[in-house]
């Protein structure tokens, strides 16, 4: 064994050795082929290499250029699944495919970017929509079934502890055409449309408040709130929680503070003090659910006070919680609306129960008369134009028009007013004939009766640095003659021109991306600011591009620059294509005769048709709710009519459109003269 395992090892090292040999000797021929390759350009080493390395007969996928690559083939990730159901008409489809081939839906090419992926928004019809897919001759099939959600959401939706005797404010978004009900404790009540004019979708709010139980001995569930909606779309029901009522607790309120039930004044308490915060605190009635205004409510101004209830109301409007205090004298204002502004803050003191005036001056200063009143305190007041019947005062339809202007006197009611003293003498005053102190068992009001029924031109309030409340009534215009085709110029006439939404607000869509409403209305605003200013108006433009604007910013623009008149300048839309014609929309009772004006001059320029569109009707947009002077907001033809949007691109109608609301406004400050 030891002789045979030596005479392997020498054969073993023999053929090693030899193995060596025949290596050191291929190294040197590549060595010398390899200085001659540097020298010649390399293609003599890669053919020898080729022929004799056995790896390059076998050569791995990632390293040939002559393998198939992998087919790319369409994958669709929205719809997930080939039936599927959603409850909103928008609606995304989304995948990939091979970037070099066509991907089609339904015949029409899907933008695709450098790897193939698209992304589409598209509308559905309601019911079954077929969505077919096709890429490099394959078809695949998808259905999107679209049932429309009657009730998107409800409030409130959870268990609830809620006081007895209380008014619970409940409210459901639904689609627009619905009858909202929802009934509690065997009692059905009607719920109403909230205020909410940037609510341009297919569902609103529908609010209301239902009277909670006494639970006299202890906390007692009463059961849930069933919602119920019915629309064109079919009917849906929706329940809240349990609706519990805590026991009847006698002392939660510190007192009826002498005022008896069924007067204005509330039993509030007499710890919690609401003060206005804002420049302008807008007021509600304690009747209605929710912030709904009102042209027989008014504005408080700043560093108003006045006892208020612990108890906030509080619901949903479009997802946002609006927040609600009660004041003493009668009224409600936001601790939180719905646009996240505050109106009111809330702190513990003590205040005075009643209040004592005196008109400190009343005079002519300019563009408007001045009341002065020195005041104990800062107490709340009500200003109220009368005698005027409107179209509609209910929560359900409400519609302030009117048909003729009937009030002859505006009353300012003094809460908790114990006197007023030194009431001026009344001669030659451009708006009152006389003034009057009505003495009430829990107020004071001073009546001032006006020179001719229905003529008044706005208001406003504030307190001065001195702590005196401050009534400025705006004068009628007075024009100067011009040798033009009205005789009369706007020298000394300042006008706001409000061009509506703007930046990432496009409001509505027209036939043209480039083109949406925003754009459409700054381009009937500059025109219409270009004829003014010909007029010789002092014109300030709430924006004068592309930008979004606060509301509030909108607001202040009026307030800050006590113009004689705000024009809004907006475009319609509908669901009918046939929708048309222009319509101008006012507030407060002052504001309609300007609104009947730029009516009757935009129907005569032949830019619009006078059909069941074009009308005056009372709404309640935010900036027409101003009271500092008329505030109208116009419709100037429909987005979604195609011969209306077509006005609007054509430079020679929009100035047709201009001349007429310049017509309007010209004839109504003529009528002043």
């Amino acid at each position: 064994m030891n002789l045979f395992s030596k005479k392997s090892n020498i054969i073993l090292y023999a053929g090693i050795g030899a193995a060596l040999i025949a290596l050191i000797a291929v190294s040197v021929v590549l060595l010398i082929n390899g200085g001659q390759a540097s020298q010649t350009g390399g293609s003599s080493i890669v053919s020898a290499t080729a022929s004799t390395d056995p790896s390059s007969s076998t050569p791995s996928s990632s390293e040939t250029e002559s393998s198939e690559p992998e087919e790319i083939k369409l994958s669709v990730t929205s719809p997930s699944a080939k039936d599927v159901t959603v409850n909103t008409p928008s609606f995304t489809v989304r995948g990939s495919g091979d970037p070099t081939a066509e991907i089609t839906l339904n015949g029409e090419r899907l933008e695709t970017d450098e790897n193939g992926i698209f992304s589409k928004q598209i509308t559905l019809k309601e019911g079954e929509n077929k969505l077919v897919f096709s890429h490099k001759g394959e078809e695949t099939s998808f259905t999107v079934r679209y049932k429309k959600l009657i009730i998107k959401s409800i409030s409130p939706s959870s268990a609830q502890k809620v006081n007895s005797e209380e008014d619970l404010t409940i409210s459901c978004t639904a689609l627009k055409d619905s009858k909202v009900t929802a009934t509690f404790n065997g009692s059905t009540v009607t719920l109403y449309a909230a205020d909410n004019e940037e609510d341009t979708g297919e569902y609103t709010t529908f609010v209301g408040s239902i009277k909670m139980p006494i639970s006299t001995s202890v906390d007692k569930n009463y059961g849930k709130i069933t919602f119920k909606a019915q629309s064109s779309n079919g009917t849906a029901t929706k329940q809240s929680g349990n609706i519990t009522v805590k026991k009847y607790d006698s002392d939660q309120y510190d007192g009826g503070n002498g005022y008896p039930k069924g007067s204005r004044y509330l039993n509030v308490g007499t710890t919690y003090i609401a003060e206005v915060i804002a420049e302008q605190g807008e007021t509600y009635s304690v009747g209605d659910a929710t912030d709904l205004s009102r042209p027989t409510n008014n504005y408080l101004p700043k560093g108003t006070v006045d006892y208020c209830s612990p108890y906030i109301k509080e619901y949903q409007d479009s997802g946002k919680t609006v927040k609600l205090a009660t004041l003493r004298y009668g009224n409600r204002m936001n601790l939180l609306a719905f646009r996240q502004n505050v109106d009111i803050k809330i702190y513990e003191g003590t205040l005075p129960e009643t209040n004592k005036l005196n008109i400190a001056s009343y005079e002519d200063v300019g563009r408007h008369m001045m009341l002065t009143l020195d005041v104990d305190w800062k107490a709340p007041f009500r200003f109220e134009m009368g005698p005027q019947s409107y179209n509609s005062t209910s929560a359900s339809n409400r519609d302030y028009s009117f048909s003729t202007a009937t009030y002859n006197h505006i009353d300012i009611i003094f809460c908790y007013g114990e006197e007023l003293t030194n009431l001026p003498e009344i001669t030659n005053d451009p708006l009152f004939s006389s003034f009057e102190i009505i003495k009430g068992e829990y107020d004071i009001t001073l009546r001032l009766h006006l020179k001719e029924r229905g003529v008044f031109y706005g208001w406003s309030a504030e307190y001065n640095e001195q702590g005196q409340l401050q009534f400025k009534f705006l004068k009628a215009v007075e024009l100067k003659t011009a040798n033009n085709e009205y005789g009369y110029s706007l020298d000394g006439v300042k006008i706001v021109i409000d061009a509506g939404h703007g930046g990432r607000d496009n409001g509505a869509g027209g036939f043209n991306s480039k083109y949406p409403e925003d754009v459409l209305n700054l381009k009937l605003a500059k025109e219409l600011e270009k004829q003014l200013l010909a007029l010789g108006a002092t014109v300030i433009m709430t924006r004068v591009d592309d930008s979004y604007i606060e509301i509030a910013d909108r607001f202040s623009a009026v307030r800050d620059n006590d113009p004689d008149l705000v024009i809004s300048i907006h475009r319609n839309a509908s669901s009918s294509s046939t929708a048309n014609s222009f319509a101008s929309y006012h507030f407060n009772p002052y504001t309609k005769p300007i609104a009947d004006e730029l009516l009757k001059a935009s129907l005569q320029s032949g830019v619009y048709n006078n059909n069941a569109w074009s009308k005056v009707k009372w709404h309640v947009f935010f900036l027409s709710r101003v009271t500092d002077c008329p505030s109208v907001l116009t419709e100037n033809g429909f987005m979604t009519n195609k011969n209306d949007y077509a006005n609007m691109l054509d430079d020679t109608a929009t100035k047709k459109s201009a001349t007429a609301l310049t017509k309007g406004i010209m004839n109504y400050f003529i009528a002043q003269q």
